[in-house]
């Protein structure tokens, strides 16, 4: 069946009756359509029987079937493949989009809030993200938590020990000095400025920097993500397994979408989740002076809003133009 759709070539009446199929599918619903719904549409100009005989050829060969009988049809695997193949020009969508971290943060949480998505981002390796500002917190008994803050208001966060003295006063001078060392510099530079400044650091500090930027040091260069709107995925998809959002994800999908750019999509055979069928992956790599850093990937039911998400994509590419 598969080469049939690869082989073929729709007559125009069934192209549009499969983009009106598809365009109804995925509204957020995911509901099956029914022919008399088709006829309906405004501009469409055929009767109920024309749409069933164009939807019987295309389940025929492939695009769609129908889950119930009479209950309207439903696009297949096979289906939302061609729809992306021979109804969008993806790799030209977004091209070398070079968002900067603040946008990325911003973009995850209004996509996810607006569709309803769940949106999982790569951001740069730590070691070149810029600190805007260092807290130091009395974490619990043993520990201090330093934060190290980016203007997007992501932060690296890092248990130490306490020195012997750790009190209050203490706590607040190392703050003060971690946020000379670190303001406007990179977490690298930082951990540079770290070693350089140690002997004007708080006095009783001394004898923990050593261990200090040692933690610090093990930070640097890991990966890291944010992951956005995942409860969404489990109101509305039939799966019992946790879903594994996050950075090995990412790295799943870079294999997968090596060297494509543009918007890619990865349908649900092509995804790491082995008991969700019914998920989709929308991904677009970003780049910083023309250099590639990291993916933005929305991962949905195939009943959510596509085009809309999409054609956000097209925004972005026009706003950046």
């Amino acid at each position: 069946m598969q080469q049939d759709v690869d082989t073929m070539k729709l007559n125009p009446r069934d192209q549009q009756i499969f983009s009106a199929v598809m365009n109804m599918y995925c509204n957020g619903e995911g509901l099956p359509v029914p022919s008399t719904k088709i006829a309906k549409l405004k501009g469409m100009a055929v009767c109920s029987a024309t749409v069933r005989n164009a939807m019987a050829r295309l389940e025929k060969v492939g695009l769609l079937y129908s889950p119930h009988t009479s209950a309207g049809r439903v696009p297949t695997n096979e289906g939302f493949d061609y729809w992306f193949d021979e109804f969008f020009v993806l790799a030209d969508i977004a091209n070398y989009w070079q968002p900067q971290q603040s946008q990325l943060v911003e973009l995850a949480h209004g996509l996810s809030q607006k569709y309803q998505v769940c949106c999982c981002v790569g951001l740069p390796q730590a070691s070149s993200q810029q600190v805007f500002r260092v807290e130091v917190l009395d974490f619990d008994s043993t520990d201090w938590l330093i934060l190290l803050i980016d203007r997007a208001g992501q932060s690296h966060n890092i248990c130490i020990d306490k020195p012997h003295d750790s009190s209050d006063s203490v706590r607040y001078q190392f703050a003060t000095w971690l946020n000379t060392v670190f303001s406007q510099q990179t977490l690298m530079e930082g951990l540079y400025r770290m070693q350089a400044m140690a002997n004007t650091a708080p006095r009783n500090c001394h004898d923990s920097l050593n261990q200090w930027t040692r933690q610090l040091s093990q930070k640097l260069g890991s990966d890291n993500s944010i992951v956005v709107g995942e409860n969404y995925l489990y109101k509305q998809i039939d799966c019992e397994q946790s879903l594994n959002i996050g950075v090995s994800f990412l790295n799943y999908v870079e294999d997968k979408l090596a060297f494509k750019n543009g918007v890619s999509v990865l349908n649900s055979e092509k995804l790491p989740f082995t008991e969700c069928d019914e998920l989709i992956v929308i991904s677009v790599p970003y780049f910083k002076n023309q250099e590639y850093q990291s993916r933005f990937c929305i991962i949905c039911p195939k009943s959510a809003q596509i085009e809309e998400i999409i054609q956000e994509f097209k925004l972005i590419e026009a706003s950046n133009s």
